[in-house]
């Protein structure tokens, strides 16, 4: 088998898996395993990017739809979601966070969100039957709502260091002539050329976050430095993964 015909194989592969969602009639434990395997394949994607292919690729846009305590923290994740993978992003509504950018990077980006969505509910779970929970006298939405903020901003900086390593990497191997430089460059070119005529004028909003219970805020910093994001999140030589704590 060629290597072309190969990696349209394993194309052909994710695309079936990132149809697997809640809304298509998948329960949420199928939706999560998918996502997973499409990270894993992600991997081999990767690999076997060149130059060429990434001129052929097509811009993607999906959305993510997200419900219940969970979207607290995955909504203020999604920015640092969207500079790790290199994607645009925006929400649509309450709950909806679209990503739009060249295929494998959104599948990715999404990946991303539904793992950290897993992560929060469990990380949640465990701490309702804890003994800081319980110790709290804040009212119990005041103790979650500080929990998810801390899980949140732990998770963030995580993927935000991340990208800004990554980021100084790409910018270190800004050689004219250089593959890298070419392949940074024909991505850029390529997600605003096709974000440009999707015609969408994104705004800015800002948020306010108070953090009533301190030590909630703690246990939730804490809980976002135990998910596990060891997983792809470049392509090509270099790669690196999310590291612990």
């Amino acid at each position: 088998m060629s290597q072309q015909s190969e990696l349209e194989k394993v194309k052909g592969r994710i695309r079936a898996l990132a149809a697997k969602t809640i809304d298509r009639g998948c329960s949420e434990a199928e939706a999560l395993i998918a996502a997973r395997k499409v990270g894993e394949l992600l991997e081999v994607y990767g690999l076997t990017m060149s130059e060429v292919e990434l001129r052929q690729e097509t811009c993607l846009q999906r959305q993510v739809t997200m419900t219940g305590p969970r979207l607290q923290a995955v909504s203020i994740i999604f920015m640092a979601v969207i500079r790790l993978t290199g994607t645009r992003g925006w929400t649509n509504g309450r709950g909806n966070l679209v990503l739009f950018g060249l295929e494998p990077d959104v599948l990715m980006g999404e990946y991303l969100l539904h793992l950290v969505a897993g992560a929060v509910d469990h990380e949640e779970a465990v701490f309702r039957a804890s003994e800081a929970y319980s110790r709290s006298r804040q009212a119990p939405q005041q103790r979650l709502r500080s929990f998810r903020y801390g899980f949140a901003e732990r998770v963030s900086a995580r993927m935000e260091e991340i990208a800004a390593h990554r980021e100084a990497a790409e910018a270190a191997a800004q050689q004219p002539g250089s593959t890298s430089t070419a392949l940074v460059v024909v991505k850029e070119r390529r997600i605003e050329e096709a974000f440009r005529d999707l015609g969408i004028r994104l705004r800015s909003r800002s948020t306010t976050r108070r953090v009533s219970d301190r030590g909630a805020y703690r246990q939730g910093q804490q809980a976002g430095g135990r998910v596990s994001l060891e997983r792809p999140v470049g392509a090509g030589a270099g790669r690196r993964v999310l590291p612990r704590g």
